[in-house]
């Protein structure tokens, strides 16, 4: 019986990740500056990736897309009234952007009294066995079914390890600016990805143990 499978998605992405580029800090600094199209150029880059962070973190379209435009207007404020010169310069403009983002998200999924699932800590009870090699996003493979599967398994991940997925895999952003992003050390950050990583390559299984059962592989 061929044997059905979700194709590897990994790659050793255990440590590095891409650095903070000095385009995005001028483009912070075009924004201050008040430059013709700079605001409207940061937003089309940013625009598409917050979203996507924020709807995972909500798993709301409707609520990710005001959060969006909240953190936008909140951004235009801090960059062009409140922050000077030399604090732009110094801003790392994505993980801030995210920062933004995570916070009116994490505030508005309290303010719908959202029922919090169990932190990553309480999954990591030895029973999804030793760790695993990294797993990167960047590797699905593009038939539909698979990408389906992905998204299920993470759908299905508690909301810490989703958000960290979504960032070290989905956004690619390393450590340093996932630190930024979450107020968090970046050697926890890396114990707790790996984490959620078992968890990914756990939900992974199980939908793809359940879709052999369906199809009597």
């Amino acid at each position: 019986m061929a044997r059905c499978r979700v194709t590897e998605i990994v790659r050793s992405t255990w440590t590095g990740g891409t650095a903070l580029t000095a385009d995005s800090e001028q483009l912070a600094l075009a924004v201050h500056e008040s430059r013709d199209g700079a605001f409207e150029r940061l937003v089309a880059r940013f625009e598409t990736s917050l979203f996507n962070y924020a709807n995972r973190l909500l798993q709301s379209p409707l609520d990710a897309q005001e959060v969006v435009q909240d953190a936008f207007v909140r951004a235009h404020h801090a960059l062009t009234s409140q922050y000077d010169g030399r604090r732009v310069r110094e801003l790392a403009l994505k993980p801030w952007l995210f920062r933004i983002a995570r916070n009116l998200s994490l505030n508005r999924r309290r303010g719908h009294n959202h029922d919090l699932e169990r932190p990553l800590s309480e999954f990591d009870d030895g029973r999804i066995g030793p760790l695993v090699p990294a797993i990167s996003v960047t590797g699905i493979v593009e038939a539909r079914e698979e990408r389906d599967a992905l998204e299920r398994a993470i759908e299905s991940l508690p909301d810490d390890a989703r958000e960290l997925i979504v960032l070290r895999f989905m956004e690619e952003m390393s450590y340093q600016e996932i630190a930024k992003c979450t107020g968090q050390t970046e050697s926890a950050l890396r114990g707790r990805v790996f984490r959620s990583l078992k968890l990914l390559r756990a939900a992974l299984s199980e939908g793809e143990a359940q879709s052999c059962n369906a199809e009597t592989c």
